[in-house]
């Protein structure tokens, strides 16, 4: 018998809606709460509701669509969505050109400019324009105006191929951006004119980039987006068999899709970075500097290099040192001799993102003399979770595969933190559902931080047992089949005609992730010999963890129960850590000090795992949250 309906997953808002064959993906995206522009309607003719087609099939090209783009755009698998109907379980990737409203994306961080130092300096020189009696070359001229300050040097290829038109535009007055003792940039000598760099972290979901003053300190743009490779797959493991699965991939790293579509994706948050500070004397040429940060296969991807040996056991990366690429190498659009800084990985999946987060967040512990004996432990939580626990003045690490469950993933009502998702559920002693959702709007689907809240609130409402198991005592339990359901919005109060509701099959995915994650805590604090009332400092970090509420957290068990005031949420300390390294080479010694003295601990492989992720799936007994 043909299908009657197909599963549409909608990218990267992370929401899925089934829907029938003669309904069209702008259908599906309107009743699934996720806003694509149309400015027509729906008929064709405006091209404001353009997507791309990631897996599956859709029906034929129409006239309108063969019109709207280009070849290379149709063998892309772009479309527009009023004009295409699913012939298949289908995956959508919406360009965030196409959604009209933005989601929300965690860049904030707690940490401020104390040390500026940057490897990158730069010098206002006046050179002696030449003449009938002076025929040195114009490199010469910089040389000898330069030699007192800076002593011998190197010249990058691509600063010697403008060179005469530099000088000459700047009417002789120019300004020599050094990285160490290379020469980079040249630059007018304007007043009040800036050098930038760029700090990035890349996240298996999302993606934060910040431009910063490398004199100030100040950053003075900052932007988000979902990382564009979640149409390869949500989490790590997706992707690198992607490129497993497609050999014709894996020729040329560096040519891939998967690092093709994450420079398009950086290079289009600069552009609107740069559009945000809207000064006509700052373009891509004044940043000169880049720290780029991400877990090891987002490192990877983004440098051009193979990640297949990432999938495979042992797991090992590729490259653990630090790098430098110049920017032309990657064709990410800043100064193109800049040098871009990719921090050192620690193992297959503790990556430089986490030695980031490490600067801001362990690092003021383990360096002062008057901490060092503390047992702080920082937790980065996302698709994959990284944990670090320092005692004894020992830094030990593990990562646990968390999964996308946090963002929305595989949770039947899930989405990311977009307008309309509901961020916090109480269940209040007369059993009333209370809720609210981001931005205020009709709920839509549930974000990871509502999951939390919503599960917890169920647990200690005793709605579900220490399995998970639903308990049919509320009037909003629903039987389907053989199945049952907890409505959280009936459908007369959502935001698309259906109810949203958290099944089993949600429970499960959460005990899941969580479950990984309180493994982790626990073998960490076991191999050193703590309880959880033995730590001095509890750090959260990263973008998910910005959001949730960290009693909910405890009272399904995901951290253990501490004193809240122990508990510190601090944002993307990740993002942080990159800005610390882009504003001090001092950092990026120290970045390398840490990850070498890191233990890691491969939970994969540890006895204790099987063990404490079984417990650890169960929800803690009530009196212990009091």
């Amino acid at each position: 018998m043909a299908k009657d309906l197909f599963t549409v997953h909608l990218q990267p808002i992370g929401r899925r809606i089934q829907i029938r064959k003669d309904q069209t993906i702008l259908d599906a995206a309107q009743l699934a709460g996720v806003e694509i522009n149309s400015v027509c309607g729906g008929v064709g003719i405006c091209e404001s509701c353009r997507i791309r087609l990631s897996k599956g099939t859709l029906s034929e090209l129409t006239l309108d669509e063969e019109n709207s783009f280009s070849e290379d755009e149709i063998r892309q698998g772009y479309r527009l969505a009023c004009q295409a109907y699913p012939l298949s379980d289908v995956i959508i990737d919406i360009p965030p050109e196409s959604l009209s409203t933005p989601q929300r994306l965690q860049l904030e961080s707690q940490q401020k400019a104390e040390e500026i130092d940057p490897i990158v300096k730069r010098y206002f020189i006046e050179i002696y324009p030449p003449s009938i009696e002076d025929l040195r070359s114009d490199l010469s001229r910089i040389r000898g105006a330069l030699t007192p300050s800076v002593g011998s040097f190197e010249v990058d290829y691509s600063v010697l191929q403008k060179l005469p038109w530099h000088v000459r535009s700047c009417n002789w007055h120019v300004q020599p951006i050094f990285h160490q003792s290379k020469l980079i940039q040249l630059l007018p000598a304007t007043p009040h004119s800036r050098i930038l760099g760029l700090a990035v972290d890349i996240g298996t979901t999302k993606v934060a980039a910040y431009l910063v003053d490398l004199e100030s300190g100040d950053t003075i743009a900052q932007a988000g987006s979902m990382n564009p490779q979640i149409a390869f797959g949500e989490d790590v493991i997706s992707r690198i068999s992607y490129l497993i699965n497609h050999p014709e991939q894996r020729k040329e790293p560096a040519k891939n899709l998967l690092h093709q579509r994450i420079i398009e994706g950086l290079n289009k948050l600069i552009d609107k970075m740069l559009s945000d500070i809207n000064d006509p004397t700052i373009s891509y040429e004044n940043i000169v500097d880049a720290v780029i940060v991400g877990n090891t296969a987002m490192h990877h991807l983004f440098a051009g290099i193979p990640v297949e040996q990432l999938g495979i056991s042992p797991y090992v990366p590729a490259v653990s040192e630090p790098l430098y690429i110049p920017a032309k190498e990657l064709g990410l659009s800043i100064a193109p001799s800049a040098l871009i800084y990719l921090p050192p990985n620690i193992a297959g999946y503790v990556g430089a993102d986490h030695v980031a987060m490490l600067l801001p967040t362990i690092y003021p512990y383990y360096s002062d003399s008057s901490k060092r004996q503390s047992n702080v432990m920082a937790i980065d939580i996302g698709t994959n979770t990284e944990i670090s626990l320092l005692h004894h003045q020992k830094i030990t690490s593990c990562s646990c595969a968390s999964g996308p469950a946090f963002e929305g993933a595989h949770i039947q009502f899930g989405m990311r933190a977009a307008p309309g998702a509901i961020e916090k559920v109480q269940i209040t002693s007369e059993k009333k559902v209370l809720y609210k959702t981001i931005a205020d709007q009709d709920p839509v689907g549930i974000s990871g931080s509502g999951i939390l809240d919503a599960i917890a609130e169920m647990y200690f409402a005793d709605l579900i047992d220490s399995k998970g198991m639903f308990l049919n005592n509320h009037p909003n339990m629903s039987i389907q089949g053989r199945n049952t359901e907890f409505i959280l919005v009936p459908a007369e109060k959502s935001g698309h005609p259906q109810e949203i509701v958290l099944t089993r099959r949600d429970v499960n995915e959460i005990q899941l992730a969580k479950g990984a994650i309180r493994a982790g805590i626990n073998i960490l604090l076991s191999e050193a010999g703590l309880k959880p009332e033995d730590l001095e400092a509890f750090i959260i970090a990263g973008a998910f963890g910005t959001y949730i509420d960290v009693r909910s957290a405890m009272k399904i068990g995901m951290f253990p129960f501490i004193p809240l005031e122990k508990c510190h949420q601090v944002g993307n300390a990740a993002g942080a850590g990159a800005r610390q390294m882009l504003l001090s080479k001092r950092y990026r010694q120290v970045a390398s000090e840490l990850a070498e003295q890191v233990n890691y601990i491969e939970l994969s492989n540890h006895p204790k795992f099987p063990d404490e992720f079984s417990k650890s799936l169960f929800f803690p007994a009530k009196e212990l949250a009091n």
